[in-house]
Parts: C-alpha cells; sequence; structure tokens
C-alpha cells in the first residue's frame, strides 16, 4: 500500500501499486491530461513508472523546466524515427538536448540537403499526429547488441558496448522506431506539437577526428507554439542585429584572415568607440575612481 507524498505535503494512500499516471489522474483530469513525467525523490521517471514503495512524488508538466528538456529529448527521438522513415539506410547515433534544443548525428552516404530537412520536418508532423506510444523496456546487454547489428545500427552496437556491464540497457519504442536510451521521455509522439529543424553540420563520431564524418541535424523544440514563434523572433531579430553585418553596412570595421579576431576600425566606428570610451571615463570619475594603464600581453 504505497503512501505518496505530493509537493505540497499532502498524501495519498493507494491499495496496491500504482503507476504516475495513474496517481495524475486521481489528483485531476486536466493533470492527467498535462503529465510528460515524474520525478519520485528526485529521479525523473516516465509516467508509466510503477510505484511499489512509500515515495515523494512531483508530476512533471510542460511547465516544469525538466518537462521542456524531456520534450526536447523526446523530439530528437521524434528526428531519428522520421530519418528512418525517408532514408532507411542512415544509421542513428547519439541525439542529446542541447540548449533550447536538441541535435541527432546520423551516418548516411549521401549528404541531406536543405530540401531534406524539409521532407524530415513534414514527416516528424505526421508522426507527432499519428501520437504513437512510448514504451520502456529492457534488454540484456548481448541481446541488445545482437538486435542492433541485426537493425544495421553499428553505431548503436558500439554504444552498447561502451556502457559499463552493471547498468541496465532501456530501449524505447515508437511505433516502428526503437532507440537505445536511459529516459524518460513523453508519454506518446502527440505531446511534441512545437518544434523545428534548424540546420545541418558536421560531426566526428564521438568528437574524434581520426573516426567518421557525420551528419548533424539540429532542431528547436518548446512547449507551445507561441513559445516557439517567440524564439525564432529572437533569432531573427539577433541576425539583424548582429554586429558583423552592421559593423560592414555602416562602414564600421573590418576584420582580416592574417589577424583572426583582432577588429581594423574605421573612422565612424573608431569615433563611435572613443566616444563611448570618454563617456565611461566621465562616469568612473564622477565615482571617484581613478585610471591606469598597463602593459598589453
Amino acid at each position: 500500500m504505497p503512501l505518496i507524498t505530493l509537493p505540497d505535503g499532502s498524501q495519498r494512500q493507494f491499495e496496491q501499486p500504482v503507476t504516475v499516471a495513474q496517481v495524475a489522474t486521481s489528483i485531476s483530469a486536466g493533470l492527467a491530461k498535462a503529465a510528460i513525467a515524474g520525478k519520485i525523490n528526485d529521479r525523473l521517471v516516465d509516467t508509466t513508472t510503477v510505484i511499489e514503495t512509500d515515495v515523494s512524488l512531483t508530476i512533471i508538466t510542460d511547465r516544469d523546466p525538466e518537462g521542456l528538456e524531456i520534450i526536447r529529448h523526446s523530439c530528437a527521438h521524434l528526428l531519428a524515427q522520421a530519418v528512418k522513415r525517408l532514408f532507411s539506410t542512415a544509421q542513428v547515433t547519439i541525439g542529446p538536448v542541447i540548449a533550447d534544443g536538441f541535435y541527432y548525428d546520423f551516418a548516411y552516404e549521401k549528404h541531406f540537403t536543405p530540401a531534406d530537412l524539409e521532407k524530415i520536418q513534414a514527416m516528424m508532423t505526421e508522426l507527432a499526429a499519428e501520437d504513437f506510444t512510448v514504451t520502456r523496456s529492457v534488454m540484456p546487454r548481448e541481446e541488445a547488441i545482437n538486435f542492433f547489428r541485426s537493425q544495421g545500427e553499428e553505431y548503436k552496437a558500439q554504444i552498447i558496448e561502451a556502457i559499463p556491464s552493471p547498468e541496465p540497457i532501456s530501449l524505447y519504442q515508437q511505433g516502428e522506431f526503437i532507440d537505445l536510451c536511459r529516459g524518460p521521455h513523453v508519454p506518446s509522439t502527440g505531446k511534441l506539437q512545437a518544434f523545428k529543424l534548424m540546420k545541418l553540420a558536421g560531426a566526428y563520431w564521438r568528437g574524434d577526428s581520426n573516426n567518421e564524418m557525420l551528419q548533424r541535424i539540429y532542431g528547436t523544440a518548446w512547449a507551445k507554439s507561441k513559445d516557439l514563434q517567440l524564439y525564432l523572433h529572437r533569432l531573427e531579430e539577433a541576425e539583424r542585429r548582429d554586429h558583423r553585418k552592421l559593423g560592414k553596412q555602416l562602414d564600421l570595421f573590418h576584420v582580416q584572415e592574417e589577424a583572426p579576431g583582432m577588429i581594423f576600425w574605421h573612422n565612424p566606428g573608431w569615433t563611435v568607440y572613443l566616444q563611448i570610451q570618454n563617456y565611461i571615463r566621465h562616469l568612473l570619475r564622477q565615482q571617484g575612481y581613478q585610471e591606469v594603464h598597463t602593459p598589453h600581453w
């Protein structure tokens, strides 16, 4: 009879083992619908995780920072599933969360193009609409290695071989797509609504230049469509205000290959520079500071 302690200090007793999703349902239908994951004694878990003992539990939604990170991680899996549907011979490698989004690295004999990104984005939207249930399973190490090798996923097999032996090998499945992952993930792909693929890049396998060059696809993901649009707007404004672009347009400065990172000021830019410098000096003198000058290293 597990006793569940909630963040507000209230407790709920259950007569038998219960999942995180069932606890959310017992609180409210709205919370059950919004639930993305759970935090049991500060450990993030899937909503399908069964609670058998007394624990502290927080229901994670897209309003929580952890919820947004889980959305982004799940979008990486959605990206990999879309790529596999469109380019069946592509191999998946790793797909972590990064600031404001995610990426996934692929080994593929052809180079992805911007047109391919549009196709992959459309497929991700289609897969999200199919609302596949996301399920977790655990597989013995050797069985998991053999499974991925049988699927032509040599990189996944290598990742498993590098995992310390005591660790369980957990897999997540959505539709036909199965990926190696520690989790947790959203309950279903329908939770993923606000995402956009951003760019292509190259990346060496395991970050080693002696290894094969892979193709990296970057994306961004947010809890709500309005958050995605605000983010894209910020990027547009930042690009519009890019100092490198403005420096050229306003004849402020230039840079040269012979001196990377060094600024060669033109008269208009140097005039602005000196005005700002003099203003700062004026403020410092008002506050009683004295100016010194040291050698340049």
